[in-house]
């Protein structure tokens, strides 16, 4: 079975002008997905994001999933959500965002970003306002980007060399074209703009990202991988293990996507970027067609994991687990 989880790769700070301290967003994911038995239900993607300012607790809800990753078919997914600022004095949490609308994913994979709102509501000195998130995202279109393409073509040449016999040169893919997600409600907190392309090949079990964001004024690279496997001795379990480049001229290169360690010591150093784990716990297998054949899945996914940037601002890290809990779907689903 292919897994459909989680992609996280490096991410990479591309001036960084002074140290900044380590910043945690805590991820989690409760996926249920009847669909798998009947076609008619709609599945549910309960997520939680929680880092030193701001909780985010959003509910998406998508009809007639399938198996396989994306379908080439008109999907539709609602977002909902509140989100809550942490009082830096006390702790309390005060409510200050709510999210409304959803992604209609067209046949062509278009998806507009402006489908979800967000509204602010007034808290301490500052008014109430409106936003929402903007740009596009193409989810396994019919023709990939020319970025995806030549993302593709590193990935091929680079398995040709260091794997023997067939090589598999399925990939999905996942385009983002000014996909902007906003403020979380904090006035510092201008929300960031995200380029480039993430592919999951079917020849490793692995997704690879190139893309760029840009939060307020500042501009970050992001390049490297996250493989799935199996948990050590563990059953219904599988893992992300989060591989970082560092701010290196080797990170600058296509080459850079394979976040491959300079030494040994760099196995145990913090690098500049993201760490971490993302554990997914597999209930309630039921048997349905993946890829052509029967196989047993997973319709309950229980997946939790800590998202750690070192170098990089929270804003930034805040963006990343925004995406990937609206795109729930896309990462967890079955």
């Amino acid at each position: 079975m292919k897994a459909n989880y989680l992609l996280l790769a490096s991410l990479v700070f591309t001036v960084p002008s002074f140290a900044m301290a380590a910043e945690t967003v805590n991820f989690s994911v409760k996926a249920s997905q009847p669909s798998l038995a009947d076609k008619t239900q709609p599945d549910s993607f309960v997520v939680s994001l929680t880092d030193k300012q701001v909780e985010t607790n959003l509910r998406v809800e998508c009809k007639s999933a399938q198996a396989g990753f994306i379908t080439r078919q008109n999907q539709s997914c609602s977002v909902t959500g509140t989100g809550a600022l942490i009082n830096p004095s006390n702790g309390q949490k005060l409510q200050r965002a709510q999210y409304a609308g959803g992604l209609d994913v067209q046949q062509n994979g278009f998806a507009d970003g402006a489908g979800i709102s967000t509204n602010y509501l007034t808290l301490g000195k500052v008014p109430a306002s409106t936003g929402s998130f903007g740009g596009n995202i193409m989810l396994k279109p019919e023709k990939i980007s020319t970025g995806a393409s030549a993302l593709r073509d590193v990935l091929m040449k680079n398995f040709s060399k260091t794997q023997t016999g067939m090589i598999d040169k399925r990939v999905d893919t996942i385009s983002f074209n000014n996909f902007t997600t906003p403020s979380a409600g904090l006035p510092s907190d201008k929300g960031c703009t995200w380029n480039g392309d993430m592919l999951y090949t079917y020849q490793t079990q692995s997704w690879f990202m190139n893309i760029t964001a840009k939060c307020d004024t500042k501009s970050f690279v992001m390049k490297g991988n996250m493989p799935f496997t199996e948990t050590p001795n563990v059953g219904s379990q599988h893992q992300y293990d989060l591989t970082l480049t560092l701010p290196s001229a080797e990170a600058s290169t296509d080459e850079g996507v394979f976040a491959k360690p300079t030494g040994d010591n760099d196995l145990f150093a913090v690098a500049d970027g993201i760490s971490g784990q993302i554990i997914m716990k597999e209930s309630n297998f039921v048997d349905t067609e993946v890829d052509g054949k029967m196989d047993k899945v997973a319709s309950e996914i229980n997946a939790t994991g800590t998202l750690t940037g070192q170098n990089v601002p929270i804003e930034l890290v805040r963006s990343f687990s925004q995406i990937i809990g609206i795109l729930s779907r896309t990462f967890f689903g079955a």
